[in-house]
C-alpha cells in the first residue's frame, strides 16, 4: 500500500509519502508567497527521492480541516486532481485529529484547540488508547474559545496555536488539571497523517476524488 499524504490546513505545509505503516519521506515548509507551487515542488521532491510515479501510487490522503482556508483549498484540490488524473482513492482526516496525533502517547484525553479567526476556536477531543492511536470523544467543534474552555470537566492536554492566541484566558477560564502542549507539536504533519491513513486504509475508509471538500466549519 503505497500513500501520498498532504497537510495544508495550517501556515506550514508538509506531505509524507509511505509504504504501509513505514514512513519513506517527509517533507515540511512555511506556505508563504506562492503556496500552490510550493505544494507541488513538495509532491514532486517527495515522489523522486521515494523514486515512485504519480501511477504506483495506491491513493491519498489529506488534511480536510478545519484550518487555513486558502491552505485547505490548494490542499484539497491539488489532491483532488492527482487523484483523478491516475482514478485512485483519497483518505480526507480532520486537521484536527492530525494535530492530535503528535501527542498520541498522551495519558491525558488531547484537545487540539487552533485559532479560527475573528475571536473564535477549532476544537475537538481524543482519548489515548495506550498503543499510540485516538479514539474520537467529540465532532469538531467551532466556538469561542469561553464557551470551550468551560466544556472541560476533567484533566486534558491542550494542543494548538489558540493557547498563543488566546492564552490570558486559558490562564483565567481553564480548570485546574487541564495541561499545554509545548509549540513545537502545534502544528498538523503529514507524517501524522500517514500513519492514520495506513491505520484506516484496509478498511476500506476512502473516498472518491470528485466528492472531496475542505471541513470549513464556519457557517
Amino acid at each position: 500500500m503505497k500513500l501520498l499524504s498532504v497537510e495544508t490546513s495550517s501556515p506550514v505545509f508538509s506531505v509524507a509519502v509511505s509504504e504501509g505503516p513505514r514512513l519513506l519521506v517527509f517533507r515540511q515548509e512555511e506556505g508563504q508567497g506562492r503556496p500552490s507551487l510550493l505544494l507541488a515542488d513538495l509532491i514532486q521532491e517527495a515522489l523522486q527521492e521515494a523514486r515512485w510515479d504519480l501511477a504506483e501510487l495506491d491513493g491519498f490522503a489529506v488534511s480536510i480541516g478545519p484550518g487555513s482556508f486558502t491552505g485547505l483549498r490548494i490542499g484539497a484540490m491539488t489532491v483532488k486532481t492527482l487523484a483523478w488524473s491516475v482514478s485512485k482513492p483519497v483518505l480526507p482526516v480532520s486537521s484536527l485529529e492530525v494535530v492530535a496525533r503528535n501527542l498520541a502517547d498522551s495519558v491525558l484525553p488531547v484537545v487540539p484547540f487552533l485559532d479560527a479567526w475573528k475571536g473564535n476556536v477549532y476544537m475537538a477531543s481524543f482519548i489515548p488508547d495506550g498503543r499510540g492511536s485516538l479514539r474520537r470523544a467529540g465532532p469538531d467543534e467551532f466556538l469561542s474559545p469561553e464557551e470551550a474552555l468551560r466544556r472541560f470537566e476533567g484533566p486534558a492536554l491542550l494542543v494548538g496555536n489558540g493557547l498563543k492566541k488566546y492564552a490570558e484566558k486559558v490562564r483565567s477560564l481553564a480548570p485546574a488539571g487541564v495541561e499545554q502542549a509545548p509549540p513545537e507539536s502545534w502544528v498538523p504533519r503529514a507524517d501524522r497523517l500517514c500513519r492514520i491513513a495506513a491505520s484506516r486504509w484496509p478498511a476500506g475508509l476512502v473516498d472518491d476524488p470528485h466528492r472531496l471538500v475542505p471541513q470549513y466549519l464556519y457557517p
